[in-house]
């Protein structure tokens, strides 16, 4: 599948125009499980290529033309200079044109977008990361980052979660990493919560939290899944006395420009009002826990 040329962009308007499509060619694309694939682009344009950067957790838009576009999370590490990876489930009329594209295709994207994760804010600091399902994607990108820069943050733990064991997101890439990982304090846990044939670790995220070689007084921790675990991941993070000031979630279920417009991400109230795109995805505790609807 090849797509048209975007507009050039030669002149300052482009240059500062958030709708402005880049080129991009697939390189691999990874069947991860039945529902996700694993897709690596490089920029066609050299100079974009060679400036192009993001934060752990930022999102791009992903077009395809006549069909339309969707927002998607890197979850590669944005060490990775112009090249980036996205995760992407079959679950509508984009997603499914996506997985049919092939090593040589091109697509065209926009952004990054949102406010991503304090990774520098983190340094010194212990990392815990807390996925379910999906929500692996976007802490991957965290956690490639924090192993490039290993010497910057402390103690590392990261819980991957998922129903059963086939959907387990970058289950082989976290199991190689396991001896080597260890070797450099961090610790990898990966459950199922409906798998009664999964031979490894078996419940809900949460209750992993204790198992953890983090320290609550001085760790940032990261978490991204369905929003019904939160509440539940929260209460237990407060029990054992991780700091509030130091949780952030990602949230990216209601997004749909990246940039404001639409409003299609909309939560809060006159009191609490969150764009999800502009102001997020990625938020603190006391985001979440003051704007009503952003868990909804």
């Amino acid at each position: 599948m090849t797509v048209p040329r975007p507009v050039p962009r030669s002149n300052t308007f482009a240059e500062d125009n958030p709708y402005a499509l880049e080129r991009v060619r697939v390189l691999r694309v990874y069947q991860l499980t039945e529902l996700e694939k694993l897709f690596l682009f490089r920029f066609e344009d050299p100079t974009i290529a060679e400036n192009w950067k993001f934060k752990p957790g930022q999102f791009v838009q992903l077009t395809i033309p006549g069909i339309g576009e969707v927002p998607i999370s890197v979850c590669s590490s944005p060490m990775r200079q112009g090249f980036f990876e996205l995760c992407i489930r079959k679950a509508g009329r984009v997603t499914t044109a996506v997985h049919k594209l092939k090593p040589g295709d091109t697509v065209l994207v926009r952004g990054p977008y949102g406010n991503g994760f304090p990774v520098d804010k983190w340094e010194g600091m212990d990392l815990l990361l807390i996925a379910a399902g999906l929500g692996t994607a976007p802490l991957r990108s965290v956690f490639l980052y924090a192993m490039d820069n290993r010497w910057k943050y402390g103690n590392i733990t990261f819980i991957n979660t998922a129903r059963y064991g086939k959907d387990l997101l970058f289950y082989k890439e976290l199991e190689a990493m396991k001896d080597i990982a260890e070797a450099e304090n961090v610790k990898i846990i990966q459950s199922v919560t409906r798998d009664p044939d999964w031979p490894g670790p078996k419940g809900r995220p949460q209750n992993f939290i204790v198992e953890a070689n983090t320290n609550p007084k001085n760790t940032a921790v990261a978490i991204c899944g369905p929003p019904r675990m939160y509440k539940d991941v929260f209460e237990a993070l407060i029990n054992y006395g991780y700091r509030p000031e130091n949780i952030y979630v990602t949230l990216e279920r209601m997004m749909k420009c990246g940039i404001g417009k639409c409003g299609h991400c909309n939560v809060g109230t006159s009191t609490s009002w969150k764009y999800v795109c502009k102001d997020g995805p990625v938020f603190t505790y006391f985001d979440i826990v003051s704007t009503p609807g952003m868990l909804d």
